[in-house]
């Protein structure tokens, strides 16, 4: 057999052996991975998200009282506890120490004492 036909079918059977693997490795990259099925998860958020609004119905109207009246609680302060959902003064009487401090962080610790900061909200609670 003549080598310039040994070399060009060798040429033929390496380009359509690599033309194949390509084109199944392609294939298999273009394709999306099986889909996982979420179904189970959005429920749960669903019907969490409807529990949440009916529990925001029953709220009513939320008192937003002046927290800066109470010595100690300045911008930072309100902002971080309006953040951690205390708008009014019995909210924030109702709050622990230790809640107290995990919402407002170690500012609270330097800046004012937790326990005086309750009790003036409590007094101001009862005011109002």
């Amino acid at each position: 057999m003549n080598p310039w036909i040994v070399f060009l079918l060798g040429v033929l059977i390496g380009w359509l052996l690599e033309w194949i693997i390509d084109w199944v490795y392609w294939r298999r990259k273009a394709q999306p991975e099986a889909t996982v099925d979420n179904s189970a998860e959005l429920e749960a958020a669903h019907k969490e998200i409807e529990e949440l609004k009916a529990e925001l119905e029953n709220c009513g109207e939320v008192r937003i009282d002046p927290l800066e009246k109470i010595k100690g609680i300045g911008p930072v302060i309100k902002r971080k506890l309006n953040e951690g959902g205390i708008f009014s003064f019995a909210q924030l009487g109702a709050l622990t120490p230790a809640k107290l401090e995990e919402i407002v962080g170690e500012e609270v610790r330097r800046l004012a004492d937790e326990d005086e900061l309750i009790r003036q909200a409590k007094e101001l609670a009862k005011e109002n």
